[in-house]
């Protein structure tokens, strides 16, 4: 019996897009509503309106990219890593499932792939295959009981995917019958 309830308790990324050689996290393992505003600097970070660009949704895609290797929109890997200082690009999150922490590293340049179990160190897997590990993706996979295509319809619900209604029929189907 694999159960539906994951709970992302933190995520912290390094490198990422905009987010720079300083490692920011966010903590979620907390109980009440955490809102995330974004204050763009670049124009002035006056009320007016000036959250474009400001990481939100980088956020979601660090999510996205260290559960699944793949950011929500069709973004080539390496363009994941920031754009100035082009390396040691690292994201990290710790979830729970059925009480027990999982911690999920995926990285570019260099390629890092880990999946840890924090309850039980002998079935960690770390990776030096180019960061594409597919026996331990399969893995994750399995914990997740989720695949990509459903995680970018039910939880990220974002502007990239294509809305379910617009798919073509067989694709509805895949994800219906998931």
């Amino acid at each position: 019996q694999n159960s539906l309830m994951i709970t992302v308790k933190s995520v912290t990324a390094r490198n990422f897009l905009s987010v720079g050689n300083v490692t920011q996290s966010v903590n979620l393992n907390r109980n009440d509503l955490t809102l995330i505003l974004g204050e763009n600097l670049d124009l002035g970070g006056d009320d007016a309106g000036a959250r474009n660009g400001t990481g939100k949704s980088a956020l979601l895609n660090i999510v996205s990219y260290a559960l699944y290797g793949s950011a929500l929109t069709n973004i080539k890997k390496d363009n994941l890593v920031n754009n100035i200082n082009n390396k040691n690009m690292l994201v990290t999150v710790l979830l729970e499932k059925d009480g027990v922490e999982y911690k999920i590293e995926r990285g570019r340049k260099p390629a890092i792939f880990n999946f840890v179990n924090m309850s039980d160190p002998s079935k960690n897997q770390e990776s030096d295959s180019q960061g594409e590990s597919k026996d331990t993706q399969k893995d994750i996979d399995v914990l997740l009981n989720m695949s990509l295509d459903m995680f970018k319809h039910i939880v990220a619900l974002n502007t990239y995917t294509q809305p379910f209604l617009l798919m073509k029929a067989n694709d509805q189907r895949v994800i219906i019958e998931e």
